[in-house]
């Protein structure tokens, strides 16, 4: 599938601009627990994790059920809050931010990818796209244009006017994934974003969010627990008990990445 102009969200003939968040470390999370109550019991989520992500790339999060990996990614995109420690994404310090500004935060600064698409069944694509704008105040007119090239370099033009439950999985996640880049933002959050799609979808989707990572210069973080999903990352964090044990470098390779993944987390 094309994708076209990474700068598809612009209404001009400008140029790129240089971001901010592109000079700065694009992602830091500093001594970062959370404790959650389970009952009388308390599990202890994260355990003063730290990671630093300062260039574009589409890098991976991956650890077993119950590691702590979608609740890191969950801290980032600043839907629940740490315990203690700190998180900056693109720029700003959300660990700090109250719930107005939060909001305002994931729609316009982050996209954020889900495993359940979070489609509103009696909209159809381009709505299900541009629903963030109209809740953003942004005029129909350029929301809808938005959508529409964003749609097409999906490779769902056709399929603009179709509901979700007349959609294969895959479209209703490439849907979901242009809804997340309506503001063009520099940070794409995916969590398991093929955890209900088959194995050749799911390396469609894994390509796709590596594709966009290169051709937008953003930094897309994905949580997963297959070892064939991280190895189209550039970089895999590896979690286990609230904890990173490791990092691996993929190195363009998507074999013995995927093996040493495996092994890794076979062996703990």
């Amino acid at each position: 599938m094309e994708l076209g102009n990474p700068a598809l969200a612009r209404t001009d003939n400008s140029e790129p601009q240089v971001r901010q968040d592109e000079v700065c470390g694009l992602i830091r999370v500093a001594e970062v627990t959370k404790t959650y109550l389970m009952g009388k019991r308390r599990v202890e989520a994260l355990r003063g994790v730290d990671l630093r992500i300062s260039e574009p790339g589409f890098y991976g999060i991956m650890g077993p059920s119950g590691s702590g990996k979608s609740t890191l990614l969950h801290l980032m995109a600043g839907l629940d809050r740490p315990d203690t420690g700190t998180i900056e994404v693109a720029g700003s310090r959300i660990d700090s931010m109250n719930e107005s500004e939060l909001t305002l935060f994931r729609r316009r600064k982050i996209g954020i990818v889900f495993q359940q698409y979070n489609l509103i069944s009696t909209l159809n694509a381009l709505d299900n796209v541009t629903l963030p704008g109209m809740l953003d105040g942004m005029r129909p007119g350029e929301r809808n244009e938005r959508g529409l090239r964003l749609l097409k370099s999906l490779g769902l033009a056709e399929r603009a006017t179709h509901r979700p439950d007349a959609l294969s999985g895959g479209e209703q996640q490439r849907v979901a994934i242009a809804r997340a880049l309506l503001f063009e933002p520099a940070v794409l959050f995916a969590d398991e974003p093929t955890g209900n799609l088959d194995s050749a979808t799911g390396q469609q989707v894994w390509r796709l969010l590596k594709q966009l990572a290169h051709d937008r210069r953003m930094t897309v973080v994905m949580v997963t627990h297959e070892p064939s999903a991280a190895a189209h990352c550039r970089r895999v964090f590896v979690i286990r008990d609230g904890v990173f044990q490791s990092t691996v470098e993929m190195n363009g390779s998507t074999d013995a990445p995927e093996l040493a993944l495996g092994a890794q987390l076979a062996g703990r």
